[in-house]
């Protein structure tokens, strides 16, 4: 175990058709037993799903189920199942599911293969409406599909976007509007900020929320309900509140730390406290976990929570709320790692009085996969 007690610096910011594949069920991990929980995952070396909880990744299923290190995102559903999305090696998205009555999981296929470059990136968020997946397809559109319930093969993901909007494989952020409609983020080729969502009426609007030219094309993105980040082509990180309004109000990019902070199109992660602050994470140029906060009302110059070195620069880190803790997750060092960290408070600079665990892993677990988490 290794703790870091970081303080921040005293200073302020200057902001201005389906098939199924054949793949047998296999046992679930006995963690499934108690909710809720932080479940990370990650596809291994290997190409099979990797599950962690409180301990070492275990296999989840018997065969590959995406190339490795894939882009991969965790989603509880609706009726007390969890499902695992990922972009599989025939380029069509796949999914794994837990079933309400059984212990087991199984892999299915929806809709066609070609859709997407394999492993390529995604993200899915569960709403009262059912479990929303989004990732940007091999013609630049983006694409989604909505399982009302539990996860069952339907038509398929259909694009929402216009073409070429989005760089295959683009990084995407799930988001939700306040009338509870999905949405999503991404950084277009134009280098803009773009974010896409469904109205109320069912239709999908697409509007530009930052300048073009502020970001590297399909870089890195996180969003916790309307708050999106992304990084910025000089190394900034940016931050933009998106509205449910049909047009930017102001919707202007701000930034909440200077060039060279972040390096450049590093994945991002965030996680907001219901009644508190929001903290943005990612792996630094010095292989440290970093974090900024808003406790207090004032974005924070971002500082290190962990020691250097447990991460590689700029790769994938994920984060889930539970209580009065944050957990981030990452793969690092040929291990996987969790850190926590307690609920900031402000409005006075304190340290993170972060923990991090560092859990016994596979052969196949490298360091920089990416991975996922949700509280289930």
């Amino acid at each position: 175990m290794i703790r870091i007690r970081a303080r921040w610096p005293r200073v302020a910011v200057a902001v201005g058709a389906a098939s199924t594949l054949a793949v047998t069920p296999v046992a679930a991990p006995a963690a499934y037993a108690a909710v809720p929980q932080p479940v990370g995952v990650t596809v291994g070396a290997d190409g099979r799903l990797h599950l962690a909880t409180t301990g070492a990744p275990t296999p989840a299923t018997g065969i590959p189920f995406a190339p490795p290190g894939a882009g991969v995102t965790i989603t509880p559903g609706p009726d007390g199942t969890i499902a695992v999305f990922a972009i599989g090696t025939h380029g069509g998205l796949v999914a794994a599911r837990t079933s309400a009555a059984s212990s087991g999981i199984t892999v299915l296929q929806d809709g066609p293969t070609g859709l997407a470059p394999p492993g390529g990136h995604l993200d899915a968020i569960t709403t009262t409406n059912g479990i929303h997946v989004f990732f940007t397809g091999n013609d630049g559109a983006l694409h989604t599909v909505t399982y009302p319930r539990f996860v069952t093969p339907g038509a398929g993901p259909r694009p929402v976007t216009a073409a070429g909007l989005a760089p295959p494989g683009a990084a995407v952020a799930a988001t939700r509007q306040p009338d509870n409609n999905p949405g999503a983020a991404f950084v277009g080729v134009d280098g803009a900020l773009h974010t896409v969502w469904r109205t109320t009426g069912g239709a999908w609007a697409t509007v530009p929320a930052s300048p073009p030219q502020l970001a590297p094309a399909g870089g890195g993105v996180a969003a916790t309900g309307l708050d999106t980040f992304f990084t910025g082509l000089d190394g900034a990180l940016w931050y933009v509140r998106l509205t449910a309004g049909p047009l930017p109000d102001p919707w202007t990019a701000v930034a909440v730390a200077g060039a060279g902070t972040v390096p450049a199109g590093a994945h991002l992660a965030a996680g907001h406290f219901p009644t508190g602050p929001t903290v943005v994470l990612f792996a630094g140029h010095d292989g440290a976990i970093h974090a900024t906060s808003n406790a207090g009302g004032t974005w924070r110059p971002p500082s290190a929570t962990t020691a250097p070195g447990v991460a590689r620069p700029g790769t994938p880190v994920a984060a889930t709320i539970t209580g009065d803790q944050l957990l981030a997750d990452w793969c690092g060092n040929s291990m996987w790692f969790r850190l926590r960290i307690p609920k900031p408070r402000g409005p006075h600079p304190e340290p993170w009085n972060a923990t991090t665990f560092p859990f016994p892993s596979l052969p196949t677990i490298r360091a920089g996969l990416n991975v996922s988490a949700a509280l289930i």
